[in-house]
Formats: structure tokens, C-alpha cells, sequence
């Protein structure tokens, strides 16, 4: 896990330069795409080398910026940090305490820090504890850390699902440092694509119009339970509406503002 005063350059590119990032240098750290835009992490300044990426692919130079790691992210604690009843400390951590579990968020979402994430771990648990769960989805997983989470519950077959590359990256080292390799399987995919298996336990800590979709599109009702989160009360709502109308109950409900997480449990 990098240090919370390691400088963090960004270059924001305008299109998608993967195929064009040629032997990066040692300071790269990760590459995120999200819509039409393209996100290149350093430690150090890389003008060269990034005008030579950029004049084989096309793609254009919106902005650089620096930025510390640790305004970008917040900084596991050396003590480690306590989300339900799991115990998450540094990937690099001289001596982690007896069941804690390894994470480096790298610059990507999900460090556990978030009120999102502690919802969704807590109902995680109450869900797993109660219930027979075997299969588990999560829809966007960042750094893995939701993953991680149920692989240390028990679940013993995990789907890991993200279509941002570096996340995808982030969270199979994670996997892979805590042991679970065999039992998390780490996807660069579109969400969409895994609707209509069906698993035990779905886990969506998502934007809203993102869960708007997923809701609509008609084939949420394959799995048994769905945790929800990362949305407004307003928000919650409207997919409330949505999962009742295909055939689930309201089973669970946390609200720590602006945030609402939401269980709902198929009744059909």
C-alpha cells in the first residue's frame, strides 16, 4: 500500500489509450477507464512518456494533476480499521493481527471506510449467518473488498465483477494476498452479462442510474437476495418500486445520510 505522502500524478485522457501504453515505467501505478476517458496514476511526473503514448494512439491530453495519496484516499489506520466484524489492516502490515484480512485499495473505491461499504459488510453478515449462502455476486467490486468479506464469512463460490481494468487488477491482488484465489474469481466484464445466473447473495454498491438499469432490465429475480447501497433516500425509493415489482420484499433498510443500503429478499 503506498504511503499517505506518496505525490499522485494524474493524466486525463480524452479516449481510450490501453492499447497504446507501451513498457510503462516503474512509477506507473494503474490505468482507469470510465466512459469516453482515460485515468493514468504515477508517483512521478511521466510528460514524455505520455506524449509518446499519446501520439501513437490519437487520444488527447485533457489535464494533469497532482494530488497526495492521502487526499485521494483515506489511509488504512497501522492499528487497521474494524468494518462489522471483520478486521481489514495495510497488505503491507509487519505483523496483522490473528483473522484480519490484507487490503490495498491502490487508487481504486472501497478501502472500508465508507458508510456504503460498512452497511453492506454488516448486512453481509446478518444475511450469511442466517442463511444458506454458497454463490455470491458482487456487481462492481472495486478493490474486492465485499468479496474478500464473504470469502471470510464462508461463501465458498465468489463472482467478482468490474469493468473498470485497474479495479479488476486491485482487487485479484487482494484475493490473492488473503488466500482466496480459489474461491473468488475476479471478471473484467459489464454487470449485464451476469443477470440471468442465479446466486444466493447479490451485492450492488453502486451509482444510481447503474442499479436503475439493472433493476429494469427484468432479470433480478434469478437470485434469491439483493444487498443495495451507494444511493439517496429518494433514490431508494424509486428501486424499491422497481425490485417489488419484480417480485422481491423490502427485508432490510440502513441509512447513514445521504446514503441509504437496502436487503430484499425474492418472494416468488
Amino acid at each position: 500500500m503506498m504511503a499517505p505522502e506518496t505525490t499522485l500524478i494524474v493524466y486525463e485522457i480524452e479516449g481510450d489509450i490501453r492499447d497504446n501504453l507501451d513498457d510503462p515505467p516503474f512509477s506507473f501505478v494503474g490505468l482507469w477507464n470510465e466512459d469516453d476517458a482515460s485515468y493514468l496514476f504515477f508517483t512521478e511526473i511521466q510528460d514524455a512518456y505520455m506524449d509518446a503514448c499519446l501520439s501513437r494512439s490519437g487520444c488527447k491530453l485533457r489535464c494533469r494533476h497532482s494530488t497526495k495519496y492521502s487526499e485521494w484516499q483515506d489511509a488504512i489506520p497501522e492499528e487497521g480499521r474494524t468494518v462489522g466484524n471483520l478486521i481489514f489492516v495495510r497488505d503491507n502490515h509487519g505483523s496483522p493481527p490473528r483473522g484480519a484480512l490484507l487490503l490495498d485499495p491502490s487508487v481504486i473505491f472501497g478501502d472500508g471506510s465508507h458508510p456504503t461499504t460498512v452497511t453492506c459488510i454488516e448486512f453481509m453478515h446478518e444475511i450469511i449467518t442466517e442463511n444458506s449462502i454458497e454463490s455470491f455476486l458482487d456487481l462492481g467490486t472495486g478493490t474486492g473488498i465485499l468479496a474478500v468479506a464473504a470469502a471470510a464469512m464462508g461463501v465458498e463460490r465468489i463472482t467478482a465483477v468490474d469493468m473498470n481494468s485497474l479495479a479488476v487488477k486491485t482487487a485479484a491482488k487482494n484475493v490473492d494476498v488473503n488466500g482466496f484465489s480459489n474461491r473468488i474469481e475476479v471478471i473484467e466484464a459489464d454487470a449485464a452479462q451476469f443477470f440471468r445466473a442465479s446466486y444466493d447473495l447479490v451485492v450492488g454498491n453502486l451509482p444510481f442510474e447503474v442499479l436503475q438499469n439493472i433493476a429494469t432490465n427484468g432479470t433480478i429475480g434469478h437470485s434469491k437476495c439483493w444487498v443495495i447501497s451507494g444511493v439517496s433516500r429518494d433514490q431508494g425509493g424509486i428501486l424499491e418500486s422497481l425490485f417489488v415489482r419484480n417480485g422481491f420484499r423490502r427485508s432490510g433498510f440502513r441509512s447513514i445520510p445521504p446514503w441509504v443500503t437496502m436487503v430484499f429478499h425474492r418472494t416468488i
